[in-house]
């Protein structure tokens, strides 16, 4: 005898299936565990800013650095299908130069709660003198859908 709802199952893994190859193909491929994402600021980035993403334990997460001029400031978008990212706490994030100095504390919003989440990540401290002569920066973000921090790295063009 035919199962009624084996035709309606079928359809329903093969729109899934359609739904994430569609969404992984325009997708970063992920990086390893642990690794840090790098993109070297040319003069024109430096000033226009310049995008990283990390996708990894199904959050994906997208940072622009809107460029030295603008100070320490990021544009960050989380998003994912699986988790509530409230537990993620980006004033918990830090900044670090290629001679080690850091800084903390940073303003984020954010929202505070769901599955998608995207603000201003902001280091108020002045930051003229943490990026002059500086050759990288390096902004770590506490861990979204798994146990390691996410690194983003600029090379700083002299």
């Amino acid at each position: 005898m035919r199962n009624p709802i084996r035709p309606l199952l079928l359809l329903s893994a093969l729109s899934l299936a359609a739904a994430c190859n569609s969404a992984a193909s325009t997708s970063t491929p992920a990086a390893p565990a642990g690794s840090v994402a790098v993109a070297t600021a040319s003069a024109a980035e430096a000033s226009g800013g310049s995008t990283q993403t990390s996708d990894r334990a199904g959050v994906t997460i997208v940072v622009t650095w809107t460029a030295a001029a603008a100070g320490a400031a990021f544009d960050v978008k989380m998003d994912n299908h699986m988790i509530d990212l409230a537990s993620v706490d980006l004033s918990a994030s830090t900044l670090t130069n290629a001679r080690g100095e850091r800084l903390s504390a940073p303003t984020w919003d954010g929202g505070a709660s769901g599955h998608h989440r995207e603000d201003k990540l902001t280091f108020a401290t002045s930051t003229a003198a943490f990026f002059s002569g500086a050759a990288w920066i390096q902004l770590e973000l506490p861990a979204a859908g798994d146990t390691a921090p996410r690194d983003f790295k600029w090379n700083l063009a002299k």
